[in-house]
């Protein structure tokens, strides 16, 4: 099989760094994530996010997480051996200059869909309804990650996905 390119979104590396639970439904929000990461390090997938992410990432550990410095350095710095971070071109930020003139998208969003345009074969990955919804709008593949897991790898998500909640 090809391997799967997909740029992550910073909602779900934040999902598999903290191992988050959705605390109303008792939902595994990491445990897609996880399984994602274990095929990018048997080099499965092809995971790439860009430099724009890493930095909200840090912002959320900081302050809205309250994660001891020490330990988002660790984080972050792993985060290089598993991820392959994107640093925006004049490409890029045109693309997402173009994006954000012709629809309501955030300026991380705008440069997170210029940098999945000029990757190879590349899918969206994230939670985000309102994003995923205008990248698929734009012609991007786009899924989260549960989505993403059933379609791509269907046989590791039908082992995993009764752990879930």
């Amino acid at each position: 099989m090809e391997k799967s390119n997909i740029f992550l979104d910073t909602d779900v590396i934040l999902n598999w760094l903290t191992k988050e639970v959705d605390l109303n439904t008792g939902f595994k929000l990491w445990k897609c994530p996880y399984e994602i990461m274990k095929l990018t390090e048997n080099e499965e997938i092809i995971a790439y996010t860009s430099i724009t992410n890493i930095f909200e990432i840090r912002f959320v550990l900081r302050r809205k997480k309250k994660f001891p410095e020490e330990n988002i350095k660790k984080l972050v710095s792993n985060l290089y051996g598993e991820i392959n971070i994107e640093i925006p071109d004049y490409v890029d930020m045109l693309t997402a200059n173009k994006f954000q003139s012709n629809y309501s998208f955030d300026p991380f969003d705008s440069i997170s869909l210029g940098m999945v345009q000029t990757l190879p074969e590349t899918s969206l990955v994230s939670r985000d309804a309102d994003f995923l919804k205008l990248a698929i709008e734009c012609g991007i593949r786009a899924y989260t990650p549960e989505k993403y897991m059933e379609n791509y790898f269907q046989k590791v998500f039908e082992q995993f996905k009764a752990d879930m909640y």
